[in-house]
């Protein structure tokens, strides 16, 4: 019979060799924590300068946490978002005041695309003139200064809200709620701002702690309806709109009516702060709305109608 060798078990013994010193495996207090999405620095000192104002406002005025969140809300649109919505609304009046131009320099085109496409299809012809026309237009918004980038300057509210609301949850000492998922910030002291314990007794009727969520879940509702208006009364003030625009709009409505559920647990001064300056914007705008009001539409002449107009004059003047 054959046999079969079999080689010895090897048996491995731990080595005092490697014993090191505890020191040796202690990370500095710089490395003490690592992080794949680092916060941005930037955010950093966006969110101190939104805390120095809220303590700022908070030590001048004397007046309860429950008040100074709308009243920050209230100094920031005016001081940075309001100026940047009455550049960009004057830039939205120039453009419609140029439409008649843009329209008319459409018959040009069209006649020039349709001899340069003679015989490729109705659907070549129609996309070439839409990129002539997009160019035409865009010659004559930067001629005249009102390119459509700066109809966009209002955006910017994105980041400053982002701020001030990040401020006021890194005052409340918490990672609850939408805003801190999304951050993903370790707490507080992270940005340099320190919590404000004076949150919990400075509220008013139902939430008179405004680090704790809204006990009675009204807040929550109350802010999903106030986002939900404001892009009710923005869609009233736009014209025709795109498939896409379309979609985007319903989307975000679903949004404004989601925030109630997601906010449930945020702490009453984040909901405070962020009713506030939904509000806020949809004065703003209803102001803005009646001060400067946008052109009426000019719609191009119907030529069958301005035929009958001259026609019925000629039968007047016959009769006469």
């Amino acid at each position: 019979m054959a046999t079969v060798l079999l080689r010895p078990k090897r048996t491995f013994t731990p080595s005092t060799s490697l014993n090191l010193s505890p020191i040796f495996l202690q990370l500095p207090a710089s490395y003490r924590a690592f992080h794949a999405s680092p916060r941005p620095q930037f955010l950093d000192a966006g969110v101190a300068t939104a805390h120095t104002l809220l303590d700022t406002l908070h030590a001048s005025t004397g007046l309860p946490w429950v008040y100074t969140l709308p009243l920050a809300a209230l100094t920031l649109r005016t001081a940075l978002i309001l100026p940047l919505s009455i550049y960009s609304r004057r830039i939205i009046q120039k453009q419609a005041s140029l439409s008649p131009l843009v329209q008319s320099w459409q018959h040009v085109l069209r006649a020039e695309v349709m001899a340069e496409t003679a015989g490729m299809g109705p659907q070549v012809a129609q996309q070439k003139l839409l990129w002539r026309m997009r160019q035409k237009r865009s010659e004559i918004y930067a001629r005249w200064g009102c390119q459509t980038w700066k109809t966009m300057l209002p955006l910017a509210q994105l980041p400053i809200w982002l701020t001030a609301i990040e401020a006021v949850r890194a005052m409340c000492g918490t990672r609850a709620g939408l805003l801190g998922m999304i951050l993903r910030s370790e707490n507080a002291a992270a940005a340099g701002v320190p919590t404000a314990p004076s949150l919990a007794t400075e509220g008013i009727l139902w939430f008179p702690d405004l680090l704790a969520p809204d006990p009675q879940l009204v807040l929550p509702f109350l802010l999903s309806g106030a986002v939900f208006l404001n892009l009710t009364h923005a869609r009233s003030g736009v014209g025709n709109q795109s498939v896409w625009q379309k979609r985007l709009h319903r989307s975000l409505m679903i949004v404004a009516l989601a925030l109630g559920p997601l906010t449930l647990q945020v702490p009453s001064a984040m909901l405070v702060y962020w009713i506030s300056s939904s509000l806020l914007a949809l004065l703003q705008a209803m102001i803005l709305d009646r001060a400067m009001p946008m052109p009426p539409a000019i719609k191009p002449c119907d030529p069958m109608k301005r035929l009958k107009d001259i026609t019925a004059g000629g039968r007047e003047e016959t009769s006469a």
